[in-house]
């Protein structure tokens, strides 16, 4: 029931109805038959050694009587001239069978009575993959890196495209969407400072979908997405860390709920987030003073304390949508937990 400035929607000056229901009485069994084959094979030639990988899935659902055969295949390359170098390519055929909100199918009537119905023609979402990376590790300021990189195409059909109404997410219920996805992921890891290891990464995206005509950004489109993470010490006193963590991301598209985004849809603003964390270690390091009695049977014990959102951003989780009497729409925004501070034991055995 939807309430708006004490009028009941739709608003009819005669009876009180209400503006969205769903019905559901389901007996559902099913039964699932999978198989999974894979070999690897390794040839070494003086151009350098070969790496070959492949695989097969094959499954079989009783509810909508669908059998599906899955090839993919990997090859990777590490060049006799520079071992450190390992470059690759992996591609395949894959499907994501529906789970039950996505076979839920429902028919509504004029009073927006909706009735479930459990489509048994649907068929598995599936994608075609193509995956081009490589590894590179190398030493900079005398400490080991490694720089990772992976370009990839995903060709995506038999989509059932979804919509998200605050947490809750809205499935068509039919195969009625084509689209694809594209990327680069790009990750540096290593010892900035010896003996600790950090990361930088950085993401760059592209999905969309195409529903009866209409071409649109997938729910699941954030362009961007740049990731820190920092590892550093006192160097007279090791047994001090600290670390720095930081994302900054693109925000996602949103639209109106039972609507769709081929009715419009706005991104919510981007992500951005700071933590910072400082820990000592008890156990296990160079300090011997609380290495005693039941406590030299540890590995390590660690305690520290962090600060979650240090600069206390108001971060967009999810929208709540408010309709007038008029049937305007009003996305009123849900924040996700501003500044914390955490204090953390870690202890290992």
């Amino acid at each position: 029931m939807r309430d708006s400035a004490g009028y009941s929607l739709p608003h009819t000056g005669q009876s009180v109805e209400m503006i969205y229901n769903l019905f559901s009485r389901q007996d559902m069994e099913s039964h699932r038959l999978s198989a999974y084959l894979q070999d690897t094979y390794r040839l070494r030639t003086l151009w350098g050694r070969f790496i070959f990988t492949g695989g097969l899935r094959a499954s079989y659902w009783g509810f909508n009587k669908e059998t599906l055969i899955s090839p993919r295949a990997s090859i990777s390359f590490i060049p006799a001239a520079n071992e450190q170098i390992t470059t690759r390519l992996a591609g395949g055929l894959y499907y994501q069978a529906p789970f039950y909100k996505e076979l839920r199918d429902t028919v509504c009537d004029a009073a927006n009575n909706y009735v479930v119905q459990l489509n048994r023609n649907i068929k598995s979402q599936r994608s075609i993959h193509v995956v081009l990376g490589g590894d590179y590790s190398f030493r900079a300021l005398d400490r080991p890196f490694k720089f990772t990189a992976e370009l990839y195409y995903k060709k995506l059909d038999h989509l059932i495209p979804y919509e998200v109404d605050n947490l809750r997410v809205w499935y068509s219920g039919q195969n009625e969407a084509k689209g694809y996805a594209a990327g680069l992921d790009m990750k540096l890891f290593g010892q900035f400072v010896p003996g600790v290891d950090s990361w930088l990464t950085f993401s760059l995206m592209k999905t969309q979908e195409e529903i009866n005509g209409v071409k649109l950004p997938r729910p699941t489109d954030q362009r961007y997405s740049v990731g820190l993470y920092f590892q550093d010490y006192v160097p007279r006193f090791p047994k001090y860390k600290f670390s720095l963590r930081a994302i900054f991301a693109d925000g996602l598209p949103v639209g109106s709920p039972r609507k769709g985004r081929q009715a419009g849809y706005f991104r919510a603003p981007a992500y951005k987030r700071v933590d910072i964390g400082a820990s000592r270690i008890l156990v296990g390091g160079e300090d011997k003073l609380l290495q005693k009695g039941v406590l030299r049977h540890l590995k390590s014990v660690w305690i520290g304390i962090d600060v979650f959102n240090l600069f206390d951003i108001s971060n967009v989780n999810s929208y709540y949508w408010v309709t007038d009497i008029t049937n305007a729409q009003y996305a009123v925004p849900n924040y996700l937990t501003r500044r914390q501070i955490n204090l953390r034991l870690s202890i290992d055995f």
